[in-house]
């Protein structure tokens, strides 16, 4: 069976509207932008977790009534693209809202990604009537599970992979659930951090409220709320715009996992896409069944991959937004990789399988859209330490430093050090100094890694060099969740592939090879963690690069003299 979604979502429009003055909507469009940007300021200045305070791992949206994103802060693209099918079920499992109510959910099975990612929502109500959602998602550092910081790869079912959280009311009318907050810490590892993150969340929801509120007071919510059509009829006439230049015709692309399949082999995700004129259809109904892995993804991840990838193909900023998803279609197959059903787990989901489903797309547009498409980027390779700090507290560390290269395009070599595909940017590597003063842990090595940039007539961005020796006093346990080990970021229109992904611990019997699926290996004091991240993949023939780019990639040690022939 068949799930259409995207454009069947979304509710007719009607034939007539109000006229909105040019200038309100301008302005209205750029204030909720600027609500979006400071709900994560808020948050980046109230939370606990040093992954959430430096390396930002959460998002903040602005929805209308419906749970249609109107803006978005530039933060995490995989959480923006999910949370209105989050915020919907929230809706309709509390259809007597309130002024003063917040609601909270991280349930897969209920419009979620993966359990680590709490979202808040709090609806906005102007002359008695709901008119707008605030909502904040952010990955917690723990939720409990099998595995200390949220991956486990030898989760059988999501009741292994921690706490579920279906919608409930955090907040209501204005009466903050002090019962609901500690049970969710209690819950996690790191109780005081996800207690004092999810207080965060609620502060940013609230100040995206009341910002809310200042924009009706001025304008009039009448007028507010009329600009909400015009908005999303922007972005979908700017992604139908962007569409209706690319080849017609129906193409595929087959998006790759290293593992997660039957004994460990690796898993296929195959996509077709049909273009016809302003329209695209995007099919994932041949993709194998879900699997007793991690690597599941939950049709509101789904979602948002193939939205990130359209995205990566458009060069309009109106067209971020839930208007564009309605020239688009997706359909997929519940029971299957990408729609499964519980109780199939899903932790690695927004890591490791949204770039594999980007990837698929981007791979079926190859022939429709050359100009824009571009080479592979580094996988996302993530790994948590959980021991004791020098001080015999509990501490759990997340690897953000070093994401590696993306891919180059027709235009432009591919950025170094940028990240993941799934999440480009959107979470900066944090501070060396705080890293070192918080946790036992010393930087001995951070620095770009010369010739991991496919070669091509634009190259693709370097990986990094990054070493950290574990200065703790007793050992620690490191569990890790990561792909590239195997499977290099790819060259497109004649590039060449990125160098591969290579992580280990330096210790005194020699080096160790930490895998993608690591659970429970030992970090001795003294030993030191290896990352290589990879390269981006290149775009065009080597043979084709420019004298003066060759001459600054050896200038500037993007390149060696011996790889450079």
């Amino acid at each position: 069976m068949n799930n259409a979604l995207a454009t069947s979502d979304a509710p007719a429009l009607p034939t007539e509207r109000p006229r909105v003055h040019p200038l309100t909507l301008t302005v209205v469009r750029h204030k909720l932008q600027a609500i979006a940007e400071e709900m994560v300021q808020t948050m980046t200045r109230t939370c606990f977790s040093p992954h959430l305070n430096q390396s930002q791992d959460f998002s903040g949206v602005v929805l209308d009534a419906d749970a249609r994103v109107l803006a978005q802060a530039e933060r995490v693209p995989i959480h923006m693209g999910a949370m209105p099918m989050a915020v919907r079920e929230m809706a309709r499992a509390f259809p007597d809202l309130a002024e003063g109510d917040v609601l909270m959910a991280n349930d897969p099975y209920w419009g979620g990604s993966h359990l680590p990612d709490i979202t808040l929502a709090k609806p906005v109500f102007t002359d008695g009537r709901l008119a707008f959602w605030v909502a904040m998602r952010a990955h917690q550092g723990d939720i409990g599970g099998m595995s200390a910081g949220g991956y486990s790869p030898d989760a059988r079912e999501i009741w292994q992979e921690g706490l579920r959280i279906p919608p409930v009311r955090l907040v209501e009318g204005g009466t903050l659930r002090h019962d609901l907050v500690r049970l969710v810490a209690s819950n996690s590892r790191k109780s005081e951090d996800t207690q004092g993150d999810v207080l965060a969340e609620l502060a940013a929801v609230n100040i995206g409220a009341d910002r809310l509120g200042d924009l009706f007071r001025r304008y009039g919510g009448a007028d507010v709320i009329g600009c909400i059509e015009a908005i999303l009829d922007a972005g979908e006439a700017a992604m139908r715009v962007q569409i209706s230049k690319w080849k017609d015709g129906i193409f595929h692309g087959v998006g790759e996992l290293e593992s997660g399949g039957a004994s460990g082999q690796g898993v296929a995700i195959p996509v077709t896409v049909e273009i016809r004129n302003d329209r695209a259809v995007v099919d994932f109904t041949e993709c194998c069944d879900q699997v007793t892995s991690f690597i599941n993804s939950p049709i509101a991840n789904t979602r948002a991959a193939v939205y990130v990838a359209f995205q990566y193909l458009s060069d309009d900023a109106r067209a971020q937004n839930d208007g564009s998803t309605r020239a688009i279609e997706i359909r997929t197959r519940p029971g299957s990789l990408v729609d499964p059903v519980s109780p199939a787990p899903v932790a690695a989901c927004t890591i490791l399988t949204a770039s594999a489903i980007i990837e698929a797309v981007l791979k079926a547009m190859t022939a429709a859209a050359p100009d824009a498409v571009m080479g592979g980027f580094a996988r996302r390779f993530r790994f948590a330490v959980a021991g004791k700090d020098r001080a015999g507290r509990s501490f759990i560390w997340h690897y953000f430093f070093n994401r590696g290269g993306a891919g180059a395009n027709a235009r432009h070599d591919g950025w170094s050090n940028l990240g993941v595909i799934h999440n480009p940017g959107g979470t900066p590597s944090p501070s060396i100094e705080r890293t070192e003063s918080a946790y036992p842990f010393v930087v001995e090595e951070y620095a770009l890694r010369a010739n991991s940039g496919g070669s091509g007539r634009h190259r693709g961005g370097l990986g990094g060099v990054f070493k950290m020796r574990y200065a703790g006093a007793e050992p620690a346990i490191l569990n890790a969740a990561g792909e590239g080990l195997r499977l290099a970021p790819y060259g497109v229109s004649g590039g060449l592939p990125g160098a591969l992904n290579d992580i280990r611990i330096a210790t005194k019997r020699g080096d160790q090879k930490v895998g993608g699926r690591t659970y429970g290996m030992q970090l001795e004091p003294g030993d030191t963690i290896v990352c290589l991240s990879a390269g981006g993949g290149g775009c065009g023939p080597a043979s084709d690069r420019a004298p003066d780019a060759l001459k600054r990639d050896l200038v500037f040690g993007y390149v060696t003299p011996h790889a450079s022939r």
